[in-house]
């Protein structure tokens, strides 16, 4: 009689990740603009400067009961100075003035310190550390209005 027993073990370590996931819900105050684009972004600098690490556009259909839930996925281990939602304002071609921000997460209104308001608290992600849920925030859409005479 031929007793034969395959066992399998796993003694590969677990492999480590290679990116980071990062998510919240962002909670909308106000009415919806008219015109222009929202849009929630992950950056490394503030005040953003050059193209984000990562963004999405969001409409008001995309909204459940005046929330929003985002997630950035596949992104790159290091630190992010924010996550904020803007407004591009359609009346106003200048790249450099044409956003203005709505919300922050971990800022206050005008998300600056050196203005009385409160810098975004800045997210850090790494091989350890690459699952940040629970990033949540508010977005005043009051903020949503052009500084060239139009909404």
């Amino acid at each position: 009689t031929l007793f034969l027993i395959i066992g399998c073990e796993n003694d590969s370590p677990t492999a480590a990740p290679e990116s980071a996931t990062l998510s919240g819900t962002i909670t909308f105050i106000g009415d919806w603009p008219v015109d222009g684009t929202v849009a929630v972004s992950l950056s490394s600098n503030w005040p953003p400067q050059g193209a984000p690490a990562a963004s999405s556009e969001i409409t008001s259909t995309d909204l459940s009961n005046g929330t929003y839930a985002y997630i950035f996925e596949n992104v790159t281990f290091g630190s992010y100075a924010s996550i904020s939602v803007s407004w591009q304002d359609p009346n106003d071609d200048n790249p450099v003035t044409n956003q203005h921000t709505l919300g922050a997460y971990g800022g206050e209104y005008p998300f600056f310190t050196a203005y009385g308001g409160t810098d975004p608290t800045t997210v850090t992600v790494s091989e350890t550390d690459y699952s940040k849920t629970g990033l949540d925030f508010s977005v005043n859409l009051i903020y949503a209005t052009s500084t060239t005479g139009g909404q």
